[in-house]
This record gives C-alpha cells, structure tokens and sequence, in this order.
C-alpha cells in the first residue's frame, strides 16, 4: 500500500467513518441488530463473503468485537488491505468465489466500492455498461475454507453480498461439513426493490432445499435460519 493509500484508509476509518464514536449498528438496514442478538455465544465463526469493509455496512463488525474469529473474502484488493489493518487477527482473503476452481473476470469501475462484480449482466445495469475488467482466481467456498485452520468445522454466520453472484458462492459450499446456522444474502434486485414475490426466488428455494428458513427480512438482505 503506497503512502496516498495509507492516508486515504486512515481518513475513511477514523474520520469517515466515526471509529471512536461507538455505533448501535454498522449495517445498511440493521442485520447486525439482529444476527447478534441471534447469537448468544461469546465466541463464534463468521465467513463474510464480499466483505467490502471493516467497519461500512458491516454485517460482522458487531461480532468481531464481540471476539469472534472471522474470514472476510473480497475480490477488491484495497477492501482487502482495510482488513489486513483493521481486522488483523482475522483471514482476509482477495479472491473470488465461484462453483468451481477458476479464473474469474472482475468487472469494475473504481478501485474501492461496495459493487464490484463477477456478474457481467449485473455490471452492464448498474455500471450502465462502463466498466474496467481484470481477471481474480477464484475457488468454491469450500475449498477456500479447507485450506484454513476452520477445516470442518461448522461456520455459525455467513454473509454473502457478491452482487449478483450469491446464488453461485452459495452452491459452492459443502453443507454436510460447514452447516451455517445463520446465513445473510440478497433477494431483492437493485433494479427492482419493489419486488414481492421472494419465495419465487432462485436463491429462496435453494436454501428452502438446504432446510432454511426466512426469520428476517430488509430493504434488500434476508437472513436464513437452520
């Protein structure tokens, strides 16, 4: 990280941010509220996939200070570098997730931002079809998981926000092994957020099949309980 990064990261966490200014929620409609209400324990495992930022619309801040071990995986490498600072003790992980070992395009239009895809229909609508491309590797879930020292053992939350790529992260993990109790996705399109019908959803009866069900619900995340 050059020296203009560094500045730049110091000014978005302390400042932007409010770091020292303790928050009831960091996330955009309050998951966090209730995921750590959820959770009663102390100590838990959380896996953020497309984690974007420690601190901003953060669904894993709140149980990061509660002392819970994490893995944060994003495709954006400076989001990566705001972890390694932030969350140290935690795995931060730049790759991409997809069903199967790959390499992946991004499709992106600045360095630092919530909506970098792997997606290309997704990046054409909300970039309007201006964007840069550069190629990531990319791993199932699982995979990215066994090469931890959290091999086999049940994750208790799992948040995936990859912009029009969660039903793909979410076909690529081993359920029988890893067992989220909790999962937070997004149901709702952007484009559409007017949208009703979320038990037609791709991604609502996938994880119906995987024996989940709908206990919380915002603007465009949903949260699925074992």
């Amino acid at each position: 990280m050059n020296i203009y990064e560094k500045i730049r990261m110091f000014h978005n966490i302390y400042f932007k941010n409010n770091f020292f200014i303790k928050k009831k929620t960091y996330s955009m409609d309050g998951e966090d509220l209730f995921i750590d209400n959820f959770f009663k324990k102390k100590k838990g495992l959380y896996v953020d996939v497309g984690a974007y930022h420690p601190l901003e619309l953060s669904n894993t801040y709140l149980l990061h200070k509660r002392k819970w071990e994490g893995i944060n995986i994003d495709i954006n490498s400076l989001s990566i570098k705001y972890f390694d600072f932030l969350r140290p003790n935690d795995i931060n992980l730049n790759l991409g997730v997809a069903k199967k070992n790959s390499t992946k395009i991004i499709y992106f239009q600045k360095n630092k931002s919530p909506l970098n895809t792997l997606n290309l229909s997704h990046a054409k609508k909300i970039f309007s079809n201006k964007f840069k491309k550069k190629k990531i590797k990319a791993e199932t879930l699982t995979t990215i998981l066994d090469k931890t020292k959290f091999k086999g053992k049940e994750i208790d939350f799992l948040n995936i926000d990859t912009e029009g790529n969660d039903l793909e992260v979410l076909k690529s993990l081993d359920y029988k092994r890893y067992k989220p109790k909790l999962i937070c996705v997004e149901l709702i399109d952007h484009f559409n957020p007017e949208q009703k019908e979320i038990k037609k959803h791709k991604i609502y009866k996938f994880l119906k099949k995987k024996k989940y069900q709908l206990v919380w619900s915002g603007h465009f995340s949903h949260i699925f309980k074992l």
